[in-house]
């Protein structure tokens, strides 16, 4: 894992053309290893008091499992909440992945980009990488998100659907501005 988001940070173009063919397995094993680092980190961080926001976190699976252990879990099960907080980070991990994949599909499909709902799911599962280094650590969560998005929305479909540059780069910086509106008027991403 660690050797692929070193190249996937570092030379992120000859990352994406490495896995081009790669099958949907791999990519899946990347996000639950990610997954499941944060998962282990995450609540323990929470029950220490360090809470899991769009200021303290990356990954919206944090995000939105630490909303239903505080308001859902923690009434009911106390402090065992944190440990079902666990599973709940790689249940949304994954279901938020299908979720973005079919979006990105759609999207890069829309401007002209060639090839199948693969390439989508490679670009969701590997673009979540930056989420380990940083993305836990308040304010660093917003550079760590920001390159996760590129990752997500620019080099991998640009590389993995052989997407105009121009028209990868305008899908970013639409999506890096509808987000940074977003934070700016109610303090989220994404909605959460």
């Amino acid at each position: 894992m660690l050797r692929r988001l070193w190249k996937m940070l570092t030379e992120p173009e000859e990352f994406f053309e490495s896995v081009r063919t790669e099958g949907a397995r791999e990519a899946l094993r990347f996000l639950v290893q990610v997954s499941a680092l944060l998962a282990v980190i995450t609540p323990i961080a929470n029950y220490l008091g360090w809470p899991s926001t769009d200021l303290t976190s990356t990954y919206q699976a944090q995000i939105l499992a630490y909303r239903l252990t505080i308001e859902k879990l923690l009434p009911r099960l106390g402090a065992w909440a944190y440990a079902a907080e666990a599973v709940l980070i790689l249940a949304l991990a994954v279901a938020l992945a299908l979720f973005m994949t079919l979006f990105v599909h759609l999207i890069y499909r829309a401007i002209g980009g060639q090839g199948p709902v693969l390439n989508a799911w490679k670009a969701v599962c590997y673009g979540t990488g930056p989420c380990v280094i940083l993305g836990w650590a308040p304010y660093w969560t917003l550079f760590m998100g920001a390159w996760s998005l590129v990752l997500q929305m620019y080099y991998a479909p640009k590389l993995l659907y052989r997407a105009r540059e121009g028209r990868a780069l305008a899908v970013l910086g639409f999506l890096i501005g509808a987000t940074l509106l977003e934070f700016a008027t109610k303090g989220t991403t994404v909605g959460f």
